[in-house]
């Protein structure tokens, strides 16, 4: 009886079609940004964030350097705002070798203040009175097909009103964004 539970195994393992776990290639762009307080952190220093985390969700995802993303560009006259095209995104997703190309917008990238101030000579900010808001849409775009597979908005609240705060604000919301993208 174990034989032929083991000439059954056996010949399933065989006859069953094997599916390889391939990595996927995810090309990330500088995100452009539309908000008051966006110049305060460098949009390379936050595609940079995202990589990482994109890097960090697992071996099915493999990230394309940043640097050759700006080149790609760069080589063909684009700037970021132009992957929203899907025929330039999925050309700078070949010339990169990418199944995936994200992009993105900040929509907000600021401090809130709740302090009003009395006089010009006094600060807006003032200790613990203030928040750092960022909030992200993202966008992935299939290459092969030209097609967008997801799109989402994410949203990082930080108590705080100092460029450390906008950049943890920034990273919360890149981490939500990072998680959907390998749920994918």
């Amino acid at each position: 009886m174990r034989w032929i539970l083991l000439a059954a195994a056996v010949v399933l393992a065989v006859t069953l079609p094997v599916r390889a776990q391939t990595a996927r290639v995810v090309a990330v762009a500088d995100f452009d940004t539309i908000s008051a307080d966006s110049g305060r952190i460098p949009p390379a220093q936050l595609t940079a964030l995202l990589a990482h985390l994109l890097a960090q969700q697992g071996a099915h995802l493999r990230v394309v350097a940043a640097d050759a993303v700006r080149a790609a560009l760069r080589a063909r006259g684009y700037a970021p705002s132009d992957l929203v095209s899907p025929a330039v995104a999925a050309e700078v997703a070949r010339a990169v070798g990418a199944d995936w190309v994200v992009t993105g917008r900040w929509t907000q990238l600021r401090v809130v203040s709740f302090s009003v101030p009395d006089d010009p000579a006094t600060p807006a900010v003032r200790d613990g009175d203030g928040l750092a808001v960022a909030d992200v849409q993202v966008r992935v775009l299939e290459a092969a097909s030209r097609q967008r597979v997801f799109e989402g908005r994410f949203q990082g609240v930080v108590g705080g009103a100092d460029y450390g705060s906008l950049l943890l604000a920034a990273s919360e919301a890149l981490r939500g964004a990072a998680a959907a993208i390998a749920r994918l």
